[in-house]
């Protein structure tokens, strides 16, 4: 697509000329028809070119004298398809597009938990309030009868959300998360969508040969994916890693992604080699 541009400029009206330089000017041309019948039919016909120039010549001189000219300048762009709308008398479009655009500051009150504030040309209204040790209630009105709450606490959330006294509108999402001894640390989330996310993860599985054995699972309503990892320190301060990890919802350990990295100090630094791929593709990469 081909954009077009148009540009306006607009410059200050200039002043009328002074009476003594009309004066002048009035002279010059009887001066100049006073000569005419003595000169020849050429001279004639030039006689009122020397009128303008020398009004021409007097005018910028006058003009000179006040100083640069002012004007204003914009630029408007759009389509072509626009410019035909112009042409019919339709300047919506173009005048749409030069009116100026206003950003207003944020303005904020706040007072024991109570809070107005102006933003983007909107008022909303916002409490804060503290439920218990670790439990904050927070809530936001707009001046569109938009408004959300949320429940936030030390391993537990609930956020609400709709549009006046809608139901229909009413959407919200809640999350959970606890550490339960034999299984790991769990985080469950779910919302009115019906969507969910059930996350556990162990960090210590087992210890096998001196490796360290680690596990992570998630399950969603699209499947299940989980996460095999063990670590070990080699000899020479090597540290190697290695972990298995299937697609959520593939269970075929062919399309699963393996990853591999060694680890060592070397010179005050530290040089690490990760390999990652799965039966179809592999990847490198060293620092």
């Amino acid at each position: 697509q081909v954009a077009q541009a148009i540009r306006y400029e607009a410059t200050a009206a200039l002043p009328a000329l002074p009476q003594p330089l009309v004066r002048s000017l009035r002279r010059l041309r009887v001066r100049l028809c006073a000569m005419a019948p003595r000169s020849a039919p050429r001279s004639r016909a030039v006689a009122p070119g020397l009128l303008v120039l020398a009004a021409l010549a007097a005018s910028l001189v006058y003009l000179g004298s006040l100083g640069p000219a002012y004007s204003v300048k914009g630029a408007w762009q759009g389509q072509p398809s626009t410019l035909k709308d112009t042409v019919k008398g339709d300047f919506g479009s173009v005048m749409e597009g030069l009116e100026p655009k206003v950003s207003f500051p944020p303005i904020a009150y706040h007072r024991e938990g109570v809070a107005l504030s102006v933003e983007d040309g909107r008022l909303n209204a916002d409490y804060t309030a503290k439920l218990d040790g670790d439990t904050m209630l927070q809530l936001r009105v707009n001046d569109e009868q938009e408004w959300r709450a949320s429940l936030q606490g030390e391993d537990a959330s609930l956020r609400v959300r709709g549009q006046g006294t809608d139901l229909d509108t009413l959407s919200w999402e809640a999350s959970q998360s606890s550490s339960v001894e034999d299984v790991g640390d769990v985080k469950v989330e779910f919302n009115s969508d019906k969507e969910y996310n059930l996350t556990v993860v162990r960090e210590m599985l087992a210890r096998i040969a001196g490796a360290e054995l680690d596990a992570k699972v998630r399950a969603t309503n699209a499947g299940v994916t989980g996460r095999l990892g063990a670590r070990r320190e080699l000899p020479g301060g090597v540290e190697a890693s290695y972990s298995v990890e299937n697609p959520v919802g593939v269970y075929d350990l062919a399309s699963s992604t393996h990853r591999g990295r060694l680890s060592a100090d070397v010179a005050g630094g530290k040089a690490v080699l990760q390999v990652e791929g799965d039966s179809s593709s592999q990847a490198y990469e060293g620092s």
